[in-house]
């Protein structure tokens, strides 16, 4: 009896043994499958992190080579060059046009500096109009696109349109400028616009400034001053200027917004092809005062031999060049500019 009490006891035990050890298995199964779970989690939140900032930095690498503001909103990029960390402030409206307040809109006819005869083919004068300011009126500046004739497409840097409307002079065949934003007499009330060459600016600055405009418009063979009556005015600083157009093989036609400009002998000095506009055809943007501009900008060719008129993208000027040029091309020969440059000889 005894040991039968005994052999019944010992399952009894065991099976109390064996039911204390299962949950301490249980528990370590447990505690280790947390740890690695916690483990896996670290691993996952780490790889996050980084792909996380290497998002963000290429992203910021992106946007800094090729993020433009907005119109109204500054970039803060600074302009490349040496000294130069200017932010470079996008307008929402079209910059004014020319101002030359005390300045006539036609200039006294001069005598011309040995011109180039004209071919016996055709002894008509040579008359070269320019439209001035474009860049920023898509559909006027197709306008004039279309008119009949060589006429020349003086474009504002950093304009919004800039590359389509070069592109579209260039498939015409005319030539295409840079219209180069220098400081008005009357700075800062009237301001010249984005890449404007002021006074103030080191000779560092103003050359890097001007190296920028030169590349923000493709396919330009020459340049002219969009206003400049301080700027042009100054031997020093157009001195500068121009020793720039001889490194790029361009010309230079001064807008002449005042009598004090020192274009012609800076233009000399560093032998830069160059000539100088003779009327301003819608100074006055009334069609009658308009149609009179084009008759002097006639009777000035027919004394010198060529004369330049310089237009703005008006729509009355679109109106009163698309009635007038069919009647001026049998008075003149129209030209681009390029080729008034090398008829004025200077």
């Amino acid at each position: 009896m005894a040991g039968k009490k005994q052999s019944g006891k010992k399952p009894a035990a065991a099976k109390k043994a064996s039911g204390k050890k299962k949950p301490t298995q249980r528990k370590k199964a447990v505690k280790q499958k947390i740890s690695f779970f916690s483990s896996f989690v670290r691993k996952l939140v780490i790889t996050a992190v980084f792909v996380l900032i290497s998002l963000g930095a290429g992203a910021g690498f992106y946007l800094a080579t090729h993020w433009t503001a907005a119109p109204g909103e500054v970039d803060t990029r600074p302009v490349k060059g040496p000294g130069v960390e200017k932010p470079v402030v996008v307008p929402a409206a079209i910059p004014d046009f020319e101002v030359f307040r005390d300045e006539p809109a036609v200039i006294k006819p001069r005598e011309p500096a040995e011109p180039l005869p004209a071919p016996l083919a055709d002894m008509r004068p040579r008359v070269a109009i320019i439209i001035d300011d474009l860049g920023y009126d898509r559909r006027l500046a197709e306008k004039f696109l279309s008119l009949d004739g060589p006429l020349t497409y003086a474009i504002l840097p950093h304009s919004p349109y800039r590359n389509e409307i070069a592109n579209a002079a260039r498939l015409k065949g005319a030539d295409v400028m840079l219209h180069l934003p220098m400081e008005p007499n009357e700075y800062p009330e009237i301001d010249p616009g984005p890449g404007a060459l002021l006074s103030s600016m080191t000779p560092d600055e103003r050359i890097a400034m001007l190296e920028k405009n030169l590349d923000s418009v493709p396919f330009i063979s020459g340049v002219n001053n969009h206003m400049g009556s301080k700027m042009t005015a100054n031997s020093e600083h157009m001195n500068q200027v121009l020793s720039i157009m001889k490194k790029r093989g361009l010309y230079y036609i001064d807008s002449l917004t005042t009598h004090n400009s020192r274009s012609r002998s800076s233009a000399r000095l560093f032998q830069v092809p160059f000539a100088q506009r003779d009327v301003f055809i819608d100074h006055d943007p009334r069609p009658e005062v308009m149609r009179k501009r084009l008759d002097q900008l006639v009777s000035i060719a027919e004394k010198n031999g060529q004369a330049i008129g310089i237009a703005h993208p008006y729509e009355v000027t679109y109106e009163v060049l698309s009635e007038a040029l069919p009647r001026l091309r049998e008075r003149v020969q129209l030209i681009p500019a390029s080729e008034a440059v090398r008829l004025a000889g200077y």
